[in-house]
């Protein structure tokens, strides 16, 4: 059995965001990131499903079930789109702070 002391333990610090900086840390970064490979697997499996529906079972466009996997759809790609502008707005603040430190 080990036994620890309190100050062997190091405190838990809170995450917390702020919505007012401009720069992302890297785990805002990693996050972003990984939302964006994980939107991009549903709008692969959600583009799937319409092309079976649609051009192998020859099911109605205008069915309700059609108009929610599209929404869904339109969903996922605009929230990739944000996070891709985020992220390459990032990306291209950190070039440019890297080309002015070093000349």
């Amino acid at each position: 059995m080990i036994f620890h002391l309190g100050t062997e333990i190091p405190e838990r610090s809170e995450a917390t965001l702020d919505h007012e900086r401009i720069e992302l840390t890297k785990t805002e970064g990693d996050i972003i990131k990984t939302q964006i490979r994980k939107n991009s697997v549903l709008v692969d499996e959600y583009v799937g499903r319409l092309d079976l529906l649609l051009n192998k079972e020859r099911y109605p466009q205008h069915a309700v079930f059609i108009k929610k996997i599209r929404r869904r759809l339109e969903l996922l790609m605009d929230e990739n789109n944000t996070f891709r502008k985020v992220l390459w707005a990032h990306l291209q603040r950190e070039e440019l702070s890297r080309i002015s430190l070093h000349p």
